[in-house]
């Protein structure tokens, strides 16, 4: 739906992403109006573990232009790295001390989002971003809010993602999602599930024939245990995988704080829940 391109700030005197709608889709309405949504809802997200939005201008046609309409712009920062996806497409699974803190990273971000009540609903490891720090550390940023919607606000034809229609990334999201129901910030929660079980295992916690099959295994079966494919892998970490990866939403570890707590080693998931899931608690 849109490009982005490397362009010079002359007034702040920086290097800048350009975002713009592709020429070819100037000329649809919902092309325009989803774009345009997606500028409103980042900008209501201030976070540093979210991509930062300087500016949003409407950029008009040329005079020799097939389609005589202004393009909306977001002017965004310029990010350097690779993102989550380059990093696992190498094969190289990540200790539970790296994966730490960027996790804790994308769930604060996640917890922004839900703040302002806005869920991503497209949550993977292409839209995570790394970008290595002076002193070593790595800065996760979380991008991309495309499909993204206000929470509580029912999709309707006019959002352009209907419930009629899956909205997303099929291999990363959440039950719910797959049954065309109403996405909340728990389905964010169990996508970043997903993401920490690939992380730590290099695998996906169901097993099919097809793609396919494996997808819509989460609609009806529970996840295969990490500890399957990661038999060293420690309690706390099955235990936060396992919360976020419960089918029922309600079930599910409710906030992204919770994560952060979880993994700060301030509280304890299981105890501090409301619910009891199946497989609680671990032995």
């Amino acid at each position: 739906m849109g490009e982005v391109y490397e362009a010079e700030d002359t007034v702040e005197n920086r290097v800048v992403a350009l975002k713009t709608v592709l020429a070819k889709l100037l000329g649809s309405q919902k092309v325009i109006a989803r774009f345009r949504r997606e500028i409103d809802l980042s900008n209501r997200i201030s976070h540093p573990n979210v991509l930062t939005i300087y500016d949003v201008f409407e950029l008009p046609p040329a005079s020799d232009a097939d389609i005589q309409v202004s393009s909306p712009c977001m002017v965004m920062e310029l990010l350097s790295g690779e993102t989550l996806a380059d990093r696992l497409s190498e094969g190289r699974l990540f200790s539970e001390e790296e994966a730490r803190s960027i996790v804790i990273q994308t769930a604060k971000a996640l917890g922004a989002a839900h703040r302002a009540d806005v869920v991503h609903r497209d949550l993977k490891p292409d839209n995570i971003f790394l970008v290595p720090q002076d002193d070593g550390e790595v800065r996760v940023v979380m991008t991309d809010f495309g499909v993204a919607r206000p929470n509580n606000q029912p999709d309707t034809e006019e959002s352009f993602t209907a419930t009629d229609v899956i909205v997303g990334t099929p291999l990363y999201m959440a039950p719910e999602q797959l049954e065309l129901e109403e996405a909340l910030p728990e389905s964010d929660l169990y996508t970043l599930g997903l993401v920490v079980y690939e992380m730590l295992t290099g695998k996906f916690p169901f097993e099919g024939d097809t793609g396919i099959q494996v997808v819509f295994m989460r609609v009806q079966e529970d996840p295969i245990p990490p500890s399957r494919f990661k038999p060293d892998i420690s309690e706390k970490w099955e235990e936060l995988i396992l919360s976020c990866l419960e089918r029922d939403p309600n079930n599910r570890i409710r906030e992204a704080d919770d994560i952060v707590a979880f993994l700060e080693g301030d509280e304890e998931l299981g105890s501090r829940k409301k619910w009891q899931p199946s497989w609680w608690p671990l032995k």
